[in-house]
């Protein structure tokens, strides 16, 4: 499993996310630790628009066959965790910069709505049903 065994400890990833989100027309970021959840929620700016967005992981809370949770192991987790958060959010703003991928489409999973969900929040529930809508329906169809 990726990052395992990584020393980059939490707040450097926690920084790094920071600046990242800085560097890319960001007005604000929060770090939120709801275990076994961690993530981050930030204003990100694009053309002119605000959009807040949220991502969050899941630490595991059940430990691989002969290893055990201690605290240590639960903070090597919370590092593993930050880390996966870290490579994740550069690799999105590395797509978008180099003009592969429209920002958008790459943080339209994380966009919060007004009920305090994310879009992704909203479809996958219903990912299967929505496979199968009609693309002109398909806006009224998630938001029932």
């Amino acid at each position: 499993m990726a990052y395992e065994k990584t020393d980059v400890s939490i707040s450097k990833s926690q920084e790094g996310i920071r600046r990242l989100v800085y560097s890319h027309k960001g007005t604000g970021v929060s770090f939120i630790s709801r275990p076994p959840r961690e993530g981050f929620e930030a204003m990100v700016t694009i053309n002119d628009l605000a959009y807040h967005i949220r991502i969050m992981a899941t630490c595991r809370t059940v430990p691989k066959p002969g290893y055990k949770f201690t605290a240590s192991g639960i903070e090597q987790e919370e590092r593993r965790v930050w880390r996966v958060l870290y490579w994740h959010i550069k690799a999105m703003f590395e797509a978008a910069d180099s003009g592969v991928i429209d920002i958008r489409d790459v943080i339209m999973p994380y966009v919060v709505t007004r009920d305090g969900r994310t879009l992704s929040e909203h479809i996958i529930p219903q990912m299967e049903e929505t496979m199968s809508i009609e693309p002109g329906r398909l806006l009224a169809a998630v938001n029932k």
